[in-house]
């Protein structure tokens, strides 16, 4: 591929990442020629060559064969192969002449948006709640959830946990259909675990308490400590150490059981439900596996075969331990599982440089007892209700059901379903497991139950509610219906707040497919950011997605509103 006698000009190769591998584009362009407009150039061709739409597009260059294109991994948004806007493309082809005509140049990261189909199919698209398909979505939300469940559950045959926990195992399992939403590797990440039970917020916020702890408490703290500084020669004598730890464990927590070959012990409730569950290792190394992953793969396993993995979504405190080491995770049981930490890895042992560390190490054992204790009650209530009373929709979402409006007044709503989860089709061209049903962000859409007014419930971990009131004055946002920030003994949690507002009866920018947009939407969006810089308001965020295109009951398009106040904040003060 080589540049035109007449000009400068050059062509390069384009392929949209999870499309027909068969099907790559050429984009004619200049060397001087930003990425921000070769963006629009892209779009532009590729639409013209289908009936479907690119939305979210990020650029990255690479060199790769046409063969090679369907087994492309997909690219990190830190990836040093990302086009920026402001360069001009000259920068990443100095020399054009060199470009080869038979390999790609470009890869195109986007979501694509099928116009072919009926609207329904496309689950990204913000629609109206009372669109005729919102039953079907549903049930279909529903369904691909016991699915993705069950093919989870079934794949757990294969190996034990022990094994499964070893690295080349668990590689296997991440890099397939059936992975854990660990974090490991980055995008299999879940949501906050405080979103779907109580007990993990309340941990949380234990942990910052300056309650004072009973002395006796204490004394069985330095007891494991020094315990917990042994030095064992190798993994012959973990047995021995489990004991001993397991010992230890008991006087800080109460009685545990041993559970056979996995996991080392548990703690469970008195009608079952699993509420701790503890993998112990001799040393960081020894057995091959890390105790945390292992602890994981327990946790699958023994809920797996629990008669209340369809009552619940399993909340469980794990117990991590290598040596002196020790991390507290939790865990709860969607279409998949969701394991995180609650604490960093400890050293649990005397430390003469942190003298202090010892209150911040039983103040962990005393959460652990504590959420063991709210566990054991929640898992006691549960197994006493008539199975025949339980919802027939999965425990899929968030547990909060109400807030507490402007008059002081308890108000209940139903969640309908998740706002940002994507279609099956949109999903195959991300290459996610088509069965995985995660929401990309914790935002629902639900309904009020003494009115059936649509609503949208967003979870939070900041939020300019004054900038959010200040627009919904003027009409340029949805009405601010609850602001979980001014509740301070209503949370989810040290760091996770809930906030409400109004459905708003349209699609956003991010999602818009038709003609040029009429001249309100422009002037909503700039007396919109007039009125928030004059309160000296930043709007970090001003993106497609955050600007919601309003829509009259004909599906005219009559203005737009300002979405998502999470990173507002004062001229050079927020953070």
């Amino acid at each position: 591929m080589t540049a035109s006698n007449n000009d400068n000009s050059f062509s390069l190769r384009c392929f949209v990442w999870g499309d027909d591998p068969l099907k790559p584009f050429t984009v004619r362009v200049s060397p001087d020629l930003d990425v921000q407009e070769f963006l629009l150039e892209v779009k532009r061709t590729y639409e013209s060559l289908r009936d479907d739409k690119l939305a979210h597009v990020t650029l990255y260059r690479i060199e790769a064969a046409r063969e090679e294109l369907a087994n492309l991994d997909a690219p990190s948004r830190g990836s040093p192969n990302k086009l920026a806007f402001m360069d001009p493309l000259r920068v990443y082809w100095p020399e054009p002449q060199e470009i080869s005509w038979d390999r790609v140049q470009v890869l195109v990261q986007a979501d694509i948006i099928r116009t072919c189909v009926p609207s329904s199919t496309v689950h990204t698209e913000k629609r109206e709640l009372n669109n005729p398909t919102e039953d079907d979505q549903n049930r279909e939300l529903i369904e691909r959830f016991r699915k993705s469940r069950a093919s989870y559950c079934n794949a757990l045959t294969r190996c034990s946990a022990s094994a499964a926990a070893k690295p080349n195992e668990f590689l296997r399992q991440q890099q397939g259909q059936n992975y854990m939403l660990n974090g490991r590797p980055r995008q299999h990440t879940g949501p906050p675990l405080v979103l779907y039970h109580p007990v993990f917020g309340n941990f949380l916020s234990n942990l910052q308490s300056s309650d004072p702890l009973c002395p006796q408490f204490y004394e069985h703290i330095f007891g494991y400590l020094w315990d917990s500084q042994k030095v064992y020669e190798d993994e012959v004598e973990n047995g021995q150490a489990s004991d001993r730890d397991a010992s230890g464990l008991e006087q800080l927590l109460g009685k545990l059981l041993k559970s056979g070959v996995a996991p080392d012990a548990v703690a469970t409730a008195s009608d079952g439900g699993y509420c701790l569950i503890v993998e112990m290792k001799n040393e960081i190394g020894t057995g091959g596996s890390d105790p945390s992953i292992q602890a994981a793969q327990s946790y699958s396993r023994v809920w797996q075969t629990s008669r209340l993995l369809d009552r619940c979504c399993c909340p469980t405190i794990l117990i991590a331990i290598a040596g002196p080491w020790m991390c507290i995770l939790g865990a709860v049981f969607l279409d998949r599982p969701v394991i995180q930490p609650l604490t960093d890895y400890l050293w649990v042992g005397i430390n003469p440089s942190k003298p202090q560390e010892i209150h911040y190490v039983a103040r962990v054992f005393h959460c652990i007892l504590e959420a063991r204790r709210e566990l054991e009650t929640y898992y006691d209530d549960l197994t006493s209700k008539d199975i025949n009373n339980f919802p027939a929709q999965p425990f899929i979402f968030p547990h909060p059901t109400h807030f507490i409006d402007g008059n002081g007044q308890q108000v209940k709503f139903t969640y309908v379903m998740p706002l940002d989860i994507p279609s099956p089709d949109v999903v195959s061209q991300l290459k996610r497991s088509e069965s995985q049903i995660t929401p990309n962000k914790p935002i629902y859409v639900a309904k009020l139950r003494n009115s059936g007014l649509p609503i949208v419930v967003k979870f939070v971990e900041s939020y300019n509610s004054d900038a959010h009131r200040l627009l919904a004055r003027e009409g340029l946002a949805p009405a601010l219906l609850y602001d979980g920030t001014a509740h301070a003994n209503d949370q989810l949690g040290p760091n996770h707040h809930m906030i409400v507002m109004e459905h708003v009866n349209g699609v956003d920018l991010g999602h818009y497919v038709g003609p040029i947009l009429p001249p309100c939407v422009s002037a909503n969006i700039e007396h919109a950011l007039s009125l928030l810089h004059d309160a000296d308001i930043v709007f970090g965020d001003l993106r497609p997605p955050n600007i919601m295109l309003v829509k009259d009951g004909d599906g005219t398009i009559t203005g737009a509103k300002l979405i998502d106040f999470d990173w507002c904040g004062k001229h050079r003060v927020g953070r």
